[in-house]
């Protein structure tokens, strides 16, 4: 199954986003779609086949956006991580941001 991936705007919406990636295993956002939100991107969500740590990519990437939360799921779990101005990075409660309505939406990327 192809990875797939969305974000989590300000006004607390889920929008999903094109994976335009070659790969199965990695998610490159649609430029086009991922832009006409920019100034209101929250979180960034992709699933991942199995486990919920930020993949190599996933760690270049966070360094891009580093106000953003990234929220990995898979079938075992959903995690947030977010990436401080030292490079480290950290995980966050993503129960503190994720109404029941937003984390049903993000399950939904896993079918």
């Amino acid at each position: 199954m192809k990875e797939r991936c969305g974000i989590i705007t300000s006004d607390g919406n889920f929008i999903e986003i094109k994976n335009i990636s070659a790969s199965n295993y990695e998610f490159l956002m649609d430029p086009e779609e991922l832009y006409r939100y920019a100034n209101k991107i929250n979180a960034i969500v992709h699933t991942h086949i199995r486990g919920c740590y930020p993949s190599r990519k996933d760690l270049e990437y966070m360094k891009l956006w580093k106000n953003v939360i990234w929220l990995i799921v898979s079938e075992d779990c959903i995690k947030g991580y977010k990436i401080s101005l030292d490079g480290s990075v950290f995980e966050v409660d993503v129960n503190s941001f994720l109404s029941e309505k937003l984390y049903n939406l993000i399950m939904k990327l896993l079918k």
